[in-house]
């Protein structure tokens, strides 16, 4: 029960020092223990999230600014989709790190 509560746990609070490569070494490696190999698929998946945003803000901000040519509207564009990024970016950082505790609190 403790190996499943330290990994798990590990899994969520990996973003500080080996985000999305931990959890996705766990998730291969423990293919026995179903409630470790759940929570590693679960981080690995919001791991990934802040990457996929921010590519999917600079396509956004790059198809503004060919679409339009217009540079103030790709700035502001630009500031905006960035800050949204570092918002949700923040959060889930944040959720990561309190499952993690929760994990290792947890009876």
């Amino acid at each position: 029960m403790q190996k499943i509560k330290i990994l798990s746990s590990l899994s969520y609070l990996s973003i500080v020092f080996a985000p999305f490569i931990f959890p996705l070494i766990i998730w291969f490696v423990c293919a026995d223990e179903p409630i470790i190999r759940n929570h590693a698929k679960k981080s690995f998946l919001l791991h990934l999230l802040p990457i996929f945003l921010t590519l999917v803000g600079v396509i956004f901000v790059g198809t503004t600014g060919i679409i339009t040519e217009h540079a103030q509207l790709t700035s502001w564009t630009a500031v905006l989709t960035i800050g949204i990024i570092l918002l949700v970016d923040l959060i889930v950082f944040i959720y990561n790190i309190y499952k993690g505790i929760k994990i290792l609190v947890q009876d």
